[in-house]
């Protein structure tokens, strides 16, 4: 006995109802228990559909679906980590270089100078604000996905939700920088240059060039994306 289309589509429903809303979570889990369900109809082949299900999902265990989003989390976290280091090593390679070390040393300039410790907290103000700006925009897709019914896909979120992580991260510190206006001398704008200019690239990697090249990086990660 095989499963019919409708089978598939109430599989489907049934990973949504059981919190994964990630397309390829669930195809993967749909495929999964496909299989599974025709394995016991081979063996008792008077269930019904429905029971056969709930058979089959009952080998997940107490926490369900869990355990294999949290394994698939992990692959696509090593995906997304290894998209964030190739692009990253490129600033540190001709002709990217170039424009690294011009920055660093724009930045050791400027905050090299008497008011260096101003300039620094501007900027990191403009960084912040740019974080927030695209969070918003990022957050307002996502809603209109959702609320579209449209696919979801993990890599697709990690890309964007990594995008707007920074806000969280350097948000919070801008009050400890203020204590900086009475200590910035020595190796102060040597250091902050150089964490500077790291958040810079990380910034217009994960920001911007990641989020501009997810359709073929999500087309290359999943075949049926494109479809």
């Amino acid at each position: 006995m095989a499963l019919t289309d409708s089978h598939i589509e109430n599989l489907y429903a049934f990973t949504r109802q059981h919190y994964v809303e990630y397309y390829d979570l669930q195809t993967e889990l749909v495929d999964h228990m496909a299989n599974d369900i025709e394995a016991i109809w081979e063996v008792n082949p008077t269930l019904s559909f429905e029971v056969a299900r709930d058979k089959s999902f009952k080998k997940f265990g107490i926490f369900g679906f869990m355990d294999v989003v949290e394994q698939r989390q992990k692959a696509m976290s090593k995906i997304y980590m290894k998209l964030l280091w190739n692009y990253a090593k490129d600033w540190f390679r001709l002709p990217q270089i170039i424009i690294t070390t011009a920055i660093f040393v724009l930045l050791y300039t400027v905050f090299s100078t008497e008011i260096g410790s101003y300039i620094f907290i501007a900027s990191y103000l403009v960084l912040c604000l740019f974080l927030f700006i695209k969070t918003i925009a990022i957050n307002r897709e996502i809603k209109r996905k959702r609320k579209a019914k449209e696919k979801l896909w993990l890599l697709e979120d990690m890309i964007y939700n990594n995008a707007t992580i920074g806000t969280l991260i350097l948000g919070p510190q801008m009050f400890q920088l203020i204590n900086l206006t009475d200590s910035f001398r020595g190796y102060m704008p040597l250091i902050c240059a150089s964490a500077f200019t790291v958040i810079i690239i990380y910034t217009y990697i994960t920001a911007i060039i990641l989020p501009k090249n997810a359709t073929f990086h999500l087309q290359e990660t999943y075949p049926e994306y494109a479809m």
